[in-house]
């Protein structure tokens, strides 16, 4: 009778066995899996606070603001020298490019800031004023710690009206 027992255990704890071979692996994996995907969406919200920030940034950095402080407006170098990077402490400088637009109010169109003339205000066709916009684009490839797939392009884009 004893031995009869005994082998019972010794076939449940080779059971146990085999079950925890079969799911501790999916439920490492699965671990593993959640830990990358916060660390993405931790690294994308990096990228948005950038782009919101340095939208702000400029928004109040314009041609008025140069007339007002005798200071030059600043170009997308010192933009990303004085904004981005302040709050790129986790990430590669090197992964992290930014684009940088005035948007004329009157006509929609997208110009370079740097060859831009920055006015915050401009006239339409009918002699209004019409404000002017400023449009930042951070992108960042990021590479998943645990390489689970290839570099992964985070991107946001922010649009301010300019203000000064």
């Amino acid at each position: 009778m004893q031995s009869r027992r005994a082998s019972k255990r010794r076939v449940r704890r080779a059971a146990v066995t085999v079950e925890a071979a079969l799911v501790l692996p999916v439920l490492f994996f699965l671990l593993v899996a959640i830990v990358v995907g916060g660390l993405g969406i931790f690294h994308y919200q990096q990228v948005a606070h950038q782009a919101r920030e340095a939208t702000r940034w400029l928004a109040v950095r314009g041609s008025d603001w140069q007339k007002e402080t005798g200071k030059k407006c600043p170009t997308k170098d010192e933009l990303r020298k004085q904004v981005i990077l302040p709050l790129a402490k986790t990430m590669d400088p090197a992964k992290l490019t930014v684009e940088v637009h005035w948007i004329n109010g009157a006509t929609g169109t997208a110009v370079d800031w740097d060859s831009a003339s920055k006015w915050p205000r401009t006239l339409n066709a009918s002699k209004e004023h019409v404000t002017c916009r400023v449009r930042v684009t951070v992108r960042y490839d990021w590479l998943p710690e645990f390489l689970v797939a290839g570099p992964i392009q985070l991107e946001s884009t922010s649009e301010f009206p300019m203000a000064f």
